[in-house]
């Protein structure tokens, strides 16, 4: 049967993303339906094509931070606000074709998610799977963490994912964050001080692109001051996604002092308090 419009895009969109693999379309809609993106006939609900995308781009960083660790070593994937686990479930089955294990902790405040990711792990045979109901910042894993990753934690969960990846030395830390809202409600106070940039936080749109770029750009600063490597860009189009931002950090150095007064002095500058130093005492 002639895979539908909706099919062919999606197989081209992996055989781009993951193109080492040799894609079965009728492996991945039984894969797809046990997850819930697909429909028991095998079509893509509507809300949740554009999250697919998001995952299947998201999953390629993941993917490439493994393959940068020895196989000799056991690796550990910490997700901090889970949700569904389409991301992990996804990132399990794309390393299983490269014959990749490791070990998956998935963690979430909302116990029938939890439940529900336990149950399809079990059905799909990934025993290499746990799920915990629990906040990101207090969790405390039994095993040394490789990589921490957030797809889409709402507005400060973020905060707590990048925290706990620095409080775990975590070699790579993946975040794509979900809002700003923290720092643009504090952003109006610069224009106290620099009367100047009064009219670029007057507009609500205006306040918010601001919010954004200056959010992402002291977390960049405070992992950077851990000794952490950062890259900070666009992992998805925002045909998919307006939040598109990526931050992808790996540990290198033990401090950076240079990126820490970086930090503080853009801090001080628009006044504003990020929760992320809440968590960090060493960034205040």
């Amino acid at each position: 049967m002639e895979p539908s419009a909706e099919n062919r895009e999606l197989i081209n969109c992996l055989r781009k993303v993951h193109s080492e693999i040799g894609w079965d379309l009728g492996e991945l809609v039984e894969f797809l339906k046990a997850v819930g993106i697909m429909n028991p006939g095998g079509k893509m609900y509507g809300e949740r094509e554009k999250k697919l995308y998001e995952v299947i781009h998201f999953s390629s960083h993941i993917v490439k931070c493994v393959e940068n660790i020895s196989r000799r070593r056991e690796v550990v994937l910490l997700d901090c606000g889970c949700g569904r686990s389409y991301l992990p479930f996804f990132v399990n089955y794309v390393l299983g074709k490269k014959r990749r294990q490791i070990d998956y902790i998935g963690i979430d405040s909302n116990p029938e998610l939890v439940k529900r990711s336990t149950e399809i792990s079990k059905k799909l045979g990934f025993f290499n799977m746990r799920f915990y109901e629990s906040n990101i910042i207090s969790f405390e894993p039994e095993q040394p963490v490789n990589i921490v990753c957030a797809l889409h934690a709402c507005d400060t969960a973020t905060d707590e994912a990048i925290a706990k990846g620095i409080r775990l030395s975590s070699r790579f830390i993946l975040a794509a964050p979900c809002c700003q809202r923290q720092v643009v409600k504090q952003i109006s106070r610069v224009s106290r001080n620099v009367p100047q940039i009064k009219p670029l936080v007057e507009a609500k749109v205006t306040k918010e692109y601001i919010g954004v770029a200056l959010t992402e750009t002291l977390r960049k600063l405070a992992l950077e001051s851990f000794g952490y490597k950062v890259d900070l860009f666009e992992f998805v189009s925002s045909k998919y996604t307006p939040k598109n931002i990526m931050l992808r950090a790996e540990k290198i150095r033990e401090w950076n002092r240079k990126s820490l007064a970086a930090y503080q002095a853009l801090r001080d500058y628009f006044a504003v308090k990020p929760k992320i130093q809440e968590y960090l005492k060493q960034l205040q």
